[in-house]
């Protein structure tokens, strides 16, 4: 039975009732469904010395036409999205292997293997020095890069120190100092790594690649691979 408020609005009657369990296709249709046999109803039993208005009737509909629209929208939002997800994941495993530029001057250095990579400049620099630190903190190489404009600047670290010996396995932190109208700073240095697997459940369910280096990093984060 139709109460008396509700008589005059079958959209209210349906957004009383609660939410069912399980949505999916044919919840949508059950819900027309239920609004036309609510109208029906509604038109049935109305007051004779107080017919309805129809352009009432025709608001009712435009409300219930637009939240279903709203509905069957997010619907496809959300399968856009699992769409783009599953797709990013699959490029993602296609990087297992290949070597990209990682964000960061941390470095697990073999002797035998240089050190390469690239700074960002933001702006032309009068001089660019490369300098690597072991874990102790100690300087072990300056590498001079002189004078340089904006945009990405390659460098390579040979291995050896500033005696010429060549430097132990470990840890190392590669620096980049660019010097702008007197003053020094420190610009974003990014090193070229192997990609040794991906992690799909990442950190706030980011794509993260395991690098060959220890660390790991969002995929967002890699700018370029190699």
């Amino acid at each position: 039975m139709i109460s008396e408020t509700n008589a005059n609005n079958p959209l209210a009657f349906l957004q009383s009732q609660p939410e069912p369990q399980t949505k999916g296709k044919g919840s949508s249709e059950m819900g027309q469904s239920d609004f036309l046999e609510l109208m029906i109803a509604q038109m049935k039993n109305q007051d004779p010395t107080k017919p309805l208005d129809p352009n009432e009737f025709m608001s009712q509909l435009a409300q219930f036409s637009t939240v279903n629209g709203i509905q069957e929208l997010q619907e496809s939002v959300d399968t856009m999205v699992s769409m783009l997800a599953s797709d990013q994941s699959i490029k993602a495993a296609a990087l297992v292997g290949h070597e990209v530029l990682s964000p960061g001057g941390e470095v697990q250095f073999t002797p035998g293997q240089a050190v390469s990579g690239q700074v960002r400049l933001d702006s032309s620099t009068t001089d660019l020095q490369i300098k690597v630190y072991a874990s102790s903190g100690a300087l072990v190489r300056t590498i001079p890069m002189g004078m340089h404009a904006e945009g990405p600047v390659p460098f390579t670290w040979d291995g050896f120190r500033e005696d010429g010996q060549v430097a132990p396995a470990g840890e190392y932190l590669v620096v980049a100092e660019a010097e702008y109208q007197d003053t020094t700073v420190q610009a974003p240095v990014e090193l070229r790594v192997r990609v040794d697997s991906v992690d799909i459940g990442g950190q706030g369910g980011d794509l993260m690649l395991n690098l060959a280096n220890g660390r790991s990093v969002p995929l967002g984060a890699v700018q370029t691979i190699l």
